[in-house]
């Protein structure tokens, strides 16, 4: 069987000061068309192997999984993920290849789990990890364990995308340092504005709501994130955000001509460009 695991963006994420461990929050997702690719079979023993340009770490979201199911079903399942999202990027490329193996063994198995069931499987891997289970643009709050599926209408977005990554962990460990959290009452208001301005398509007015707590850490720990940011918004006229922990800059646009048009105004040493757009499923 062959799955699809689709990267995501963060049009807007306010954190919380950590409460037991971890950091609450409220961030707006859209699911993006930058794919890994997943082949599963059952078979006499488990393995999970991966095809990546990356060093993919033994331990990971995929095989934290699998130690989790076993404690509970008798399979044995062969796993090989080829690699196309980039990790340590702030796509979410782990957290989406977690998701969509957990979904498929659910159903090649017959482990029975209902969609709240397998949440409360994926919040313990990744706070990222259960958004990927509704397949769909959402609001996640908490502990990433609330979600909301959100109005499906497509934009296209331009991908920065860097040759270096970003540990999720050190940029946390930065914004605790900076002690530089956000309101997350007042943050569910401006997620409203931007689910307006994103249903009028005005892409403008969807720019001036769109927010990452995140990004002042991260440009700390990673500098060149920063510049070349500034450096593509004065050549293109367009904003560019973080997504998630980053390193990986994006600009929103309607229409597909209008991705291309700016793609062209300049070029990136060491970054790579990706035009991508809304996955509605």
């Amino acid at each position: 069987m062959l799955i699809k695991a689709p990267a995501k963006i963060n049009l807007f994420l306010e954190v919380g000061e950590k409460k037991n461990s971890l950091h609450p929050l409220i961030s707006l997702v859209d699911i993006v068309s930058l794919y890994d690719f997943i082949y599963i079979k059952p078979s006499e023993k488990t393995n999970v192997n991966f095809i990546s340009k990356w060093k993919i770490p033994q331990e990971n979201t995929v095989t934290k999984l699998i130690s989790i199911l076993k404690k509970r079903f008798n399979f044995e399942v062969d796993i090989k993920i080829e690699k196309k999202i980039p990790p340590g990027t702030g796509l979410g490329g782990g957290s989406s290849d977690a998701a969509y193996v957990l979904l498929y063994l659910n159903k090649i198995f017959n482990f029975g789990l209902n969609i709240d069931e397998m949440i409360e499987i994926a919040k313990e891997i990744g706070s990222d990890v259960p958004l990927f289970l509704v397949r769909k643009r959402c609001l996640i709050e908490n502990f990433g364990e609330k979600i909301k599926i959100c109005d499906d209408f497509k934009f296209f977005y331009l991908l920065l995308i860097p040759n270096f990554s970003i540990k999720t962990s050190d940029v946390y460990n930065k914004l605790d340092q900076l002690g530089d959290f956000g309101d997350l009452t007042y943050a569910k208001e401006k997620v409203k504005i931007l689910l307006e301005k994103l249903k009028e398509g005005d892409i403008n007015k969807i720019e001036k709501n769109m927010f990452n707590r995140l990004e002042k850490a991260c440009f700390e720990i990673n500098s060149e994130v920063k510049e070349v940011r500034d450096e593509v918004e004065k050549k293109t006229g367009k904003r560019f955000f973080l997504s998630g922990s980053g390193g990986v800059l994006f600009s929103i646009f309607k229409g597909k001509e209008e991705v291309e048009k700016i793609n062209h105004l300049f070029f990136l040493k060491n970054w790579e460009k990706l035009e991508v757009e809304s996955v509605c499923l």
